[in-house]
Protein backbone atom coordinates (compact mmCIF):
# COMPACT_ATOMS: atom_id res chain seq x y z
CA UNK A 1 0.00 0.00 0.00
CA UNK A 2 1.16 3.53 -0.86
CA UNK A 3 -0.01 6.50 1.20
CA UNK A 4 -0.43 9.86 -0.55
CA UNK A 5 -1.35 13.28 0.83
CA UNK A 6 -2.36 16.31 -1.26
CA UNK A 7 -2.88 20.00 -0.53
CA UNK A 8 -3.15 23.21 -2.55
CA UNK A 9 -3.57 26.95 -2.14
CA UNK A 10 -1.56 27.30 1.06
CA UNK A 11 -0.76 30.92 0.05
CA UNK A 12 2.02 31.19 2.59
CA UNK A 13 2.85 34.84 1.89
CA UNK A 14 -0.73 36.10 1.67
CA UNK A 15 -1.49 34.25 4.89
CA UNK A 16 1.56 35.85 6.55
CA UNK A 17 2.77 32.68 8.21
CA UNK A 18 6.31 31.90 9.30
CA UNK A 19 7.42 29.64 6.45
CA UNK A 20 10.15 27.83 8.41
CA UNK A 21 7.72 27.06 11.23
CA UNK A 22 5.15 25.82 8.71
CA UNK A 23 7.72 23.54 7.06
CA UNK A 24 8.70 22.08 10.43
CA UNK A 25 5.09 21.49 11.43
CA UNK A 26 4.03 20.05 8.07
CA UNK A 27 7.05 17.74 8.00
CA UNK A 28 6.19 16.47 11.47
CA UNK A 29 2.56 15.76 10.52
CA UNK A 30 3.44 14.05 7.24
CA UNK A 31 6.08 11.94 8.97
CA UNK A 32 3.71 10.88 11.75
CA UNK A 33 1.11 9.94 9.12
CA UNK A 34 3.73 7.84 7.28
CA UNK A 35 3.04 9.62 4.00
CA UNK A 36 4.95 8.16 1.05
CA UNK A 37 4.13 10.93 -1.45
CA UNK A 38 3.09 14.53 -0.74
CA UNK A 39 1.49 16.36 -3.69
CA UNK A 40 1.46 20.19 -3.67
CA UNK A 41 -1.22 21.24 -6.13
CA UNK A 42 -0.23 24.88 -6.71
CA UNK A 43 -0.45 28.32 -5.14
CA UNK A 44 2.24 28.05 -2.50
CA UNK A 45 3.14 31.73 -2.85
CA UNK A 46 3.08 34.77 -5.13
CA UNK A 47 6.67 34.28 -6.31
CA UNK A 48 7.99 31.17 -7.99
CA UNK A 49 11.38 31.47 -6.28
CA UNK A 50 9.67 31.46 -2.89
CA UNK A 51 7.73 28.38 -3.91
CA UNK A 52 10.91 26.60 -5.00
CA UNK A 53 12.63 27.54 -1.75
CA UNK A 54 9.69 26.16 0.25
CA UNK A 55 9.63 22.91 -1.73
CA UNK A 56 13.39 22.43 -1.38
CA UNK A 57 13.29 22.99 2.38
CA UNK A 58 10.24 20.78 2.88
CA UNK A 59 11.81 17.95 0.90
CA UNK A 60 14.99 18.23 2.98
CA UNK A 61 12.83 17.86 6.12
CA UNK A 62 11.07 14.77 4.69
CA UNK A 63 13.74 12.21 3.78
CA UNK A 64 11.23 9.35 3.76
CA UNK A 65 8.57 11.17 1.69
CA UNK A 66 8.62 11.99 -2.02
CA UNK A 67 7.44 15.56 -2.63
CA UNK A 68 6.05 16.78 -5.96
CA UNK A 69 4.52 20.10 -6.92
CA UNK A 70 2.90 21.93 -9.80
CA UNK A 71 2.43 25.68 -10.26
CA UNK A 72 -0.79 27.54 -9.61
CA UNK A 73 -1.62 30.94 -11.03
CA UNK A 74 -0.11 32.70 -8.00
CA UNK A 75 3.17 30.80 -8.27
CA UNK A 76 3.28 31.82 -11.96
CA UNK A 77 2.91 35.54 -11.32
CA UNK A 78 6.54 36.52 -10.61
CA UNK A 79 10.11 35.17 -11.06
CA UNK A 80 9.18 32.77 -13.87
CA UNK A 81 8.34 33.10 -17.56
CA UNK A 82 5.78 31.16 -19.54
CA UNK A 83 8.51 29.27 -21.41
CA UNK A 84 10.37 28.50 -18.18
CA UNK A 85 7.22 27.03 -16.67
CA UNK A 86 7.11 24.59 -19.57
CA UNK A 87 10.78 23.60 -19.58
CA UNK A 88 11.92 23.86 -15.94
CA UNK A 89 14.02 20.91 -14.82
CA UNK A 90 13.59 20.42 -11.09
CA UNK A 91 13.43 17.02 -9.37
CA UNK A 92 10.18 17.86 -7.58
CA UNK A 93 8.36 19.77 -10.37
CA UNK A 94 5.78 17.49 -12.01
CA UNK A 95 4.18 19.74 -14.67
CA UNK A 96 3.52 17.71 -17.84
CA UNK A 97 5.37 14.79 -16.28
CA UNK A 98 4.54 11.67 -14.33
CA UNK A 99 5.90 9.40 -11.63
CA UNK A 100 5.09 5.71 -11.38
CA UNK A 101 4.54 4.59 -7.80
CA UNK A 102 6.94 1.84 -6.77
CA UNK A 103 5.50 -1.70 -6.55
CA UNK A 104 2.07 -0.60 -7.82
CA UNK A 105 0.32 -0.08 -11.15
CA UNK A 106 -0.41 3.56 -10.21
CA UNK A 107 0.89 6.63 -12.02
CA UNK A 108 0.70 10.22 -10.74
CA UNK A 109 0.42 12.77 -13.56
CA UNK A 110 1.03 16.47 -12.96
CA UNK A 111 -0.24 19.38 -15.05
CA UNK A 112 -0.38 23.06 -14.13
CA UNK A 113 -3.40 23.62 -16.39
CA UNK A 114 -5.26 26.80 -17.35
CA UNK A 115 -8.78 28.07 -18.12
CA UNK A 116 -10.80 28.73 -21.28
CA UNK A 117 -13.88 30.63 -19.93
CA UNK A 118 -15.96 27.45 -20.33
CA UNK A 119 -17.59 27.77 -16.92
CA UNK A 120 -19.22 31.06 -18.05
CA UNK A 121 -20.56 30.18 -21.51
CA UNK A 122 -22.75 33.28 -21.83
CA UNK A 123 -19.74 35.61 -21.69
CA UNK A 124 -18.06 36.71 -24.89
CA UNK A 125 -14.37 35.95 -25.19
CA UNK A 126 -13.69 39.70 -25.23
CA UNK A 127 -15.58 40.28 -21.96
CA UNK A 128 -13.64 37.52 -20.23
CA UNK A 129 -10.29 38.58 -21.67
CA UNK A 130 -10.87 42.21 -20.69
CA UNK A 131 -11.53 41.10 -17.12
CA UNK A 132 -8.47 38.85 -17.05
CA UNK A 133 -5.98 41.33 -18.44
CA UNK A 134 -7.57 44.39 -16.86
CA UNK A 135 -8.63 43.44 -13.33
CA UNK A 136 -7.91 39.78 -12.46
CA UNK A 137 -4.83 38.77 -10.49
CA UNK A 138 -3.50 36.79 -13.46
CA UNK A 139 -2.85 39.97 -15.45
CA UNK A 140 0.64 39.95 -13.90
CA UNK A 141 1.50 36.55 -15.41
CA UNK A 142 3.82 36.39 -18.40
CA UNK A 143 1.65 35.21 -21.29
CA UNK A 144 1.93 35.41 -25.08
CA UNK A 145 -1.22 33.47 -25.99
CA UNK A 146 -4.91 34.05 -25.47
CA UNK A 147 -6.48 32.11 -22.62
CA UNK A 148 -8.25 29.65 -24.96
CA UNK A 149 -4.95 29.07 -26.78
CA UNK A 150 -3.06 28.55 -23.54
CA UNK A 151 -5.75 26.20 -22.30
CA UNK A 152 -5.66 24.21 -25.55
CA UNK A 153 -1.93 23.67 -25.14
CA UNK A 154 -2.51 22.36 -21.60
CA UNK A 155 -5.41 20.22 -22.83
CA UNK A 156 -3.22 18.56 -25.46
CA UNK A 157 -0.50 17.95 -22.87
CA UNK A 158 -3.00 16.29 -20.55
CA UNK A 159 -4.44 14.19 -23.37
CA UNK A 160 -0.98 12.89 -24.29
CA UNK A 161 -0.14 12.08 -20.67
CA UNK A 162 -3.45 10.27 -20.14
CA UNK A 163 -3.13 8.24 -23.31
CA UNK A 164 0.43 7.25 -22.38
CA UNK A 165 -0.82 6.11 -18.97
CA UNK A 166 -3.66 4.14 -20.56
CA UNK A 167 -1.30 2.46 -23.01
CA UNK A 168 1.00 1.54 -20.11
CA UNK A 169 -2.01 -0.06 -18.32
CA UNK A 170 -1.75 2.33 -15.38
CA UNK A 171 -4.31 3.47 -12.87
CA UNK A 172 -3.93 7.23 -12.80
CA UNK A 173 -4.06 9.96 -10.17
CA UNK A 174 -3.98 13.41 -11.78
CA UNK A 175 -2.93 16.61 -10.02
CA UNK A 176 -3.88 19.85 -11.79
CA UNK A 177 -4.36 23.29 -10.29
CA UNK A 178 -7.43 24.55 -12.12
CA UNK A 179 -11.02 23.39 -11.64
CA UNK A 180 -12.18 20.51 -13.89
CA UNK A 181 -15.82 20.16 -12.74
CA UNK A 182 -18.64 22.58 -12.03
CA UNK A 183 -20.16 20.81 -9.01
CA UNK A 184 -19.15 23.42 -6.44
CA UNK A 185 -19.13 26.63 -8.50
CA UNK A 186 -21.71 29.29 -7.71
CA UNK A 187 -24.38 29.80 -10.41
CA UNK A 188 -23.76 32.37 -13.15
CA UNK A 189 -26.52 34.63 -11.86
CA UNK A 190 -24.59 37.93 -11.99
CA UNK A 191 -21.92 39.38 -14.27
CA UNK A 192 -19.28 39.47 -11.48
CA UNK A 193 -19.93 35.79 -10.75
CA UNK A 194 -19.69 34.93 -14.46
CA UNK A 195 -16.35 36.72 -14.74
CA UNK A 196 -14.89 34.85 -11.77
CA UNK A 197 -16.19 31.48 -12.97
CA UNK A 198 -14.61 32.11 -16.37
CA UNK A 199 -11.18 32.20 -14.68
CA UNK A 200 -11.57 29.00 -12.65
CA UNK A 201 -10.91 26.21 -15.14
CA UNK A 202 -12.72 24.31 -17.87
CA UNK A 203 -15.42 21.63 -18.14
CA UNK A 204 -13.42 20.21 -21.06
CA UNK A 205 -10.76 19.07 -18.58
CA UNK A 206 -13.25 16.99 -16.63
CA UNK A 207 -14.76 15.57 -19.80
CA UNK A 208 -11.32 14.43 -20.97
CA UNK A 209 -10.43 12.92 -17.60
CA UNK A 210 -13.65 10.91 -17.64
CA UNK A 211 -13.14 9.66 -21.20
CA UNK A 212 -9.78 7.96 -20.68
CA UNK A 213 -9.91 4.55 -18.97
CA UNK A 214 -7.65 4.25 -15.97
CA UNK A 215 -8.16 7.72 -14.49
CA UNK A 216 -9.31 7.13 -10.92
CA UNK A 217 -8.46 10.17 -8.80
CA UNK A 218 -8.10 13.89 -9.54
CA UNK A 219 -6.88 16.47 -7.05
CA UNK A 220 -7.17 20.18 -7.82
CA UNK A 221 -7.46 23.57 -6.15
CA UNK A 222 -7.74 27.22 -7.26
CA UNK A 223 -11.35 27.63 -6.05
CA UNK A 224 -11.16 28.01 -2.27
CA UNK A 225 -14.19 25.84 -1.67
CA UNK A 226 -14.60 23.24 1.04
CA UNK A 227 -16.52 20.43 -0.63
CA UNK A 228 -16.88 16.67 -0.30
CA UNK A 229 -15.42 14.22 -2.77
CA UNK A 230 -17.27 14.30 -6.08
CA UNK A 231 -17.68 11.11 -8.11
CA UNK A 232 -18.14 11.27 -11.89
CA UNK A 233 -18.31 7.78 -13.32
CA UNK A 234 -15.13 6.02 -12.17
CA UNK A 235 -13.30 9.28 -11.39
CA UNK A 236 -13.05 10.70 -7.88
CA UNK A 237 -12.50 14.48 -7.67
CA UNK A 238 -11.16 16.26 -4.60
CA UNK A 239 -10.69 20.00 -4.20
CA UNK A 240 -7.73 20.12 -1.78
CA UNK A 241 -7.40 23.89 -1.43
CA UNK A 242 -6.84 25.58 1.92
CA UNK A 243 -7.25 29.22 0.97
CA UNK A 244 -6.82 32.61 2.58
CA UNK A 245 -7.54 33.39 6.22
CA UNK A 246 -8.83 36.91 5.67
CA UNK A 247 -11.47 35.55 3.30
CA UNK A 248 -12.63 33.12 5.98
CA UNK A 249 -11.49 30.11 3.94
CA UNK A 250 -9.83 28.29 6.83
CA UNK A 251 -11.79 25.72 8.87
CA UNK A 252 -9.78 26.61 11.99
CA UNK A 253 -8.39 29.78 13.54
CA UNK A 254 -4.75 28.95 12.78
CA UNK A 255 -2.82 27.68 9.77
CA UNK A 256 -1.53 24.19 10.64
CA UNK A 257 -4.80 22.84 12.14
CA UNK A 258 -6.61 24.20 9.07
CA UNK A 259 -4.08 22.62 6.71
CA UNK A 260 -4.42 19.28 8.53
CA UNK A 261 -8.21 19.34 8.26
CA UNK A 262 -8.10 20.04 4.51
CA UNK A 263 -5.26 17.59 3.80
CA UNK A 264 -6.49 14.83 1.49
CA UNK A 265 -5.03 11.37 2.12
CA UNK A 266 -5.25 8.44 -0.31
CA UNK A 267 -4.23 4.87 0.36
CA UNK A 268 -3.53 3.16 -2.97
CA UNK A 269 -3.14 -0.59 -3.21
CA UNK A 270 -0.96 -2.34 -5.74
Amino acid sequence: MVKIAASSDNHLDINRVDVDQVIQAQAQVLTELHIDYYLIVGDVSNRFNRTLNYVDKLKAALPATQVYFIAGNHDMSHDISESELETLQHPNYLHNQYVDLVDTDWRVIGLNGWYDYGFAPALSEKEAADFHFGRFYDRSIDQTESDPQRFQRAYEQLKQQLMAGYQAHKQMLVMTHFVPISDDLLPNTTKPRELVNAMLGSPRTGALLEQVPGVRHVVFGHAHVASPMRQHGLVQYDNVSLGVQRRNDWPDATFIPSWEKRLKIFELNA
